[in-house]
């Protein structure tokens, strides 16, 4: 079956699982501000950190249509007019904003976005310039792997077998080793999530093979133990939150339902040209959500809150919530609508 070079109700699932994480990192917290019941907030919001897991899924699916018929420095060259200028654009654009909050160093930061746009500060010593870009690294990583099976001639003559492979030491080093030396070279931790991506598109390109099935199964159980391993972390156990085993597993599955079942919708009809701008979105909406959010409590809180006590009336926890989305959303509509065309040209037009 011939693969269309754009699914349509992918757009839609990538904005959903945007949504969610945007909802996640603005309200799952929000009980410790008072502004939402914590029995409301943690149970209704805890999910929303598994978009994560839907973007990965959609990526390895994405990752395979986009490698179709091209040479290795062709996908590479896709990819970086993807993900490089709007990485560097939007990270430019949080630093602006990020130096007119009080008590913040425009040097230190100036310093953390240089480096972070290598898309690996780690290796120099330094943290990341926004808290959410470890996910673009897995992504960049995710890629420069690709190139080199692509390279190395082994990507579209081998795929299954390098797919099977990575599923196995990734079994080995999660369950068994944990080196975080192998799962930062070889995204251990996030196998799961590319090769069911990768399985997706096969099965839909191809007859649906048993050793398709056997993959999807072994990626769901490595998505799951993600899934356990973010049940323990600190900022949900601040809660004295948990979430059960059954409850995980049927997550895993059902965000790996949703990528199946989107990537083999015909079409989604007459809101495509909408889903189709939102999906455009979601990248520099992902950039610029978290800091923007940082910013609109913190230039309330260090500028007004403290020296007029007043204004926290007039202006509370969730108007700063509705500012940074308001925020968010206008600046990625106006980049996405103007810029985003004219910047890939350019970049174009420098490969050539």
């Amino acid at each position: 079956m011939k693969v269309k070079t754009r699914i349509e109700a992918l757009d839609g699932l990538r904005f959903l699982a945007c949504m969610m994480v945007i909802f996640y990192h603005y309200f799952f917290a929000s009980p410790l501000s008072g502004f939402i019941p914590e029995s409301y907030a943690i149970n209704a919001l805890y999910f929303g950190d598994f978009g994560v897991d839907i973007f990965f899924l959609i990526s390895g699916f994405v990752i395979s249509l986009s490698s179709e018929g091209k040479s290795s420095f062709g996908f590479i060259k896709s990819r970086i007019n993807r993900i490089v200028p709007t990485f560097v654009i939007f990270g430019l654009i949080i630093y602006v904003f990020s130096i007119s909050v009080p008590m913040i160093d425009p040097l230190e930061r100036i310093v953390s976005l240089l480096y972070s746009l290598t898309f690996f500060p780690q290796a120099f010593g330094h943290a990341f310039f926004s808290s959410i870009y470890w996910t673009i690294q897995i992504e960049v990583t995710f890629y420069i792997l690709v190139f080199i099976m692509m390279q190395l001639d082994l990507w579209k003559r081998y795929k299954n077998q390098i797919c099977f492979i990575w599923i196995i030491i990734s079994f080995i080093n999660q369950f068994v080793l944990n080196s975080t030396i192998i799962n930062y070279f070889l995204l251990t931790q996030y196998a799961g999530h590319f090769v069911a991506g990768i399985v997706i598109f096969n099965m839909r390109k191809n007859k649906c093979e048993p050793s398709d099935i056997i993959l999807i199964l072994f990626s769901t159980i490595l998505i799951y133990n993600r899934m356990v391993y973010f049940n323990n972390t600190d900022a949900i156990n601040l809660f004295h939150y948990q979430v059960s085993h059954v409850a995980l597993l049927l997550s895993a599955v059902c965000v790996v339902s949703l990528v199946w079942y989107a990537s083999n919708l015909n079409g989604v009809g007459k809101y495509y040209n909408m889903i189709k701008f939102l999906g455009a979105m979601t990248y520099p909406l992902y950039l610029i959500h978290s800091d923007i959010g940082f910013w609109s409590h913190a230039i309330f809180e260090r500028l007004l809150w403290d020296k007029y006590p007043f204004t926290r009336e007039i202006i509370g926890y969730g108007m700063t919530i509705f500012i940074a989305l308001f925020v968010s959303f206008l600046i990625s509509a106006i980049y996405i609508k103007y810029l985003d065309k004219p910047i890939n040209k350019i970049f174009n037009k420098i490969w050539h």
